[in-house]
């Protein structure tokens, strides 16, 4: 019974306690703006772990994708929406709409021990007036 216990914490620490940061820029050819902004990206944040009696043992990390940390917190709306607009920021937009977040935990075959996540997504948009003044910068032009 031990080993299995100790494999199931093994495999927990490789699958779990993991953030997610994944972007798109590709639409389909679908409008998601408005005559005055344009969509540049729709963005997803996933931060995930292991909680024992609430208490975090292995859980994502605020730092960035890939990332995790041993017993701190960092399943908050916080986290979510700074990994948002990080991602958003480093995609050109100046602004986030359709932002969701939503958060689970769900129990594990073993007692008090619950697999918990916060998922985020949000689109990002610029506006022309944005885009004009980035290209002006960057290239110097008379726009």
């Amino acid at each position: 019974m031990l080993k299995k216990i100790a494999l199931f914490i093994a495999a927990s620490a490789l699958f779990a306690g993991c953030t997610t940061v994944d972007s798109t820029q590709k639409f389909n050819a679908v409008e998601l703006g408005t005559k005055e902004e344009k969509a540049v990206c729709q963005t997803y944040v996933e931060i995930s772990g292991y909680c024992l009696f609430g208490l975090p043992i292995i859980v994502g990390s605020a730092k960035g994708d890939g990332q995790c940390t041993f017993f701190r917190f960092n399943l908050t709306n916080e986290n979510v929406v700074y990994l948002l607009t990080r991602a958003v920021k480093a995609h050109g937009a100046t602004r986030m709409i359709n932002v969701h977040v939503n958060s689970t935990s769900s129990p594990t075959m073993f007692p008090f021990l619950s697999y918990c996540t916060i998922q985020g997504s949000a689109t990002g948009v610029r506006s022309k007036s944005a885009a004009l003044k980035q290209v002006q910068q960057e290239f110097g032009g008379g726009y």
